[in-house]
């Protein structure tokens, strides 16, 4: 059993993998560019799901890290002449730093009053956005230029796909790892009891603190590629809206799971170009969503397939469910 189990996981992987490969290559110009939008989402996705989801601290503010990645990042790129492959780092370097600052109003604060912490930092960032034009752009915005590699500029969306998926992938595969070691099981642990976690050695403070930089880092990397996509920075892509959506991706998803992160980025970056008609209602089918998978489906997409078998599952002769 255990054998038929690990051959279906090796299966998906692979699936999974060929996709990634392959999915650019099916569609035109547009395909490519949405596929690395969905790479940058992706980023964003694991990034806070290591927060939220499985150190259990609520984040309003996440968009405000890709906003510091992403102006980091282009600065020293297009205004200082770094090299992008440093900048990048740099950005996320930054951001993390941002993310140890609040973590500190986070170590004794929780819930509620957690989550209007974080959303004054959400607006406190937009308003120095707004008040440093001369290196922002202030409220019209920033250009951001390709990147090169090996002295050749990534000019088209297919290049820089193939570039930044390396990168997305290493990502990805940290943080599945993180969760399977001590760093992993203290962020569970703190999210579940933090005094029980106590107990245990293990410093709620200290593990907040890592959590808020991993997200804040993971987030200013994908702010860092999505300039590079989208070749602009618009203030407006970082207020509250942008950070609804990001909560939205690893609810659909499914929370605590770096799978489920990766399935609620897909399919909530892709969604829009269904709503292309209803596009001014896109927040309010957002929050729409956000509210109908909480209570519906509070698990994600990732755990449908496992909703669905307990759902066909015959019941026992005293009410239970069958053994699968």
């Amino acid at each position: 059993m255990r054998g038929a189990s690990d051959l279906r996981k090796l299966a998906a992987m692979a699936t999974a993998v060929l996709a990634a490969l392959a999915a650019p290559l099916l569609f035109g110009t547009y395909g490519a560019y949405l596929c690395n939008l969905v790479l940058v989402n992706v980023v964003i996705a694991v990034g806070l799901n290591l927060l939220t989801g499985n150190a259990g601290q609520i984040s309003l503010c996440n968009s405000s890290f890709v906003a510091i990645g992403a102006y980091v990042c282009t600065w020293l790129f297009t205004q200082q002449g770094l090299s992008f492959w440093l900048a990048l780092p740099a950005g996320g370097a930054v951001a993390a730093a941002f993310g140890c600052l609040l973590a500190l109003p986070a170590m004794r604060l929780s819930g509620f009053y957690l989550a209007l912490a974080t959303l004054g930092f959400l607006e406190i960032t937009e308003v120095v956005i707004e008040q440093f034009p001369d290196i922002t752009g202030g409220i019209r915005g920033m250009l951001a230029a390709r990147p090169t590699l090996f002295g050749v500029t990534l000019a088209t969306d297919r290049a820089l796909y193939y570039t930044i998926l390396p990168i997305v992938a290493v990502l990805v595969v940290v943080a599945r790892n993180l969760l399977a070691c001590d760093t992993g099981r203290a962020f569970n642990a703190i999210r579940v009891s933090p005094l029980a976690a106590q107990t245990l050695g293990i410093s709620p403070a200290r593990t907040k603190l890592i959590a808020f930089a991993l997200a804040a880092f993971y987030a200013g990397i994908a702010g860092g590629l999505g300039a590079a996509v989208v070749g602009f920075i618009d203030p407006a892509e970082f207020g509250a809206g942008a950070a609804l959506r990001e909560v939205t991706f690893i609810v659909v998803g499914g929370l605590g799971s770096v799978a489920g992160s990766v399935i609620g980025a897909i399919v909530l970056t892709l969604l829009p170009e269904l709503l292309r008609g209803v596009q001014e209602y896109a927040d309010l089918v957002y929050a729409g969503l956000l509210l109908g998978f909480l209570m519906l489906l509070p698990q994600g997409l990732v755990r449908l397939p496992e909703t669905l078998r307990r759902g066909r599952a015959p019941a026992s002769p005293a009410g239970e469910p069958a053994a699968p």
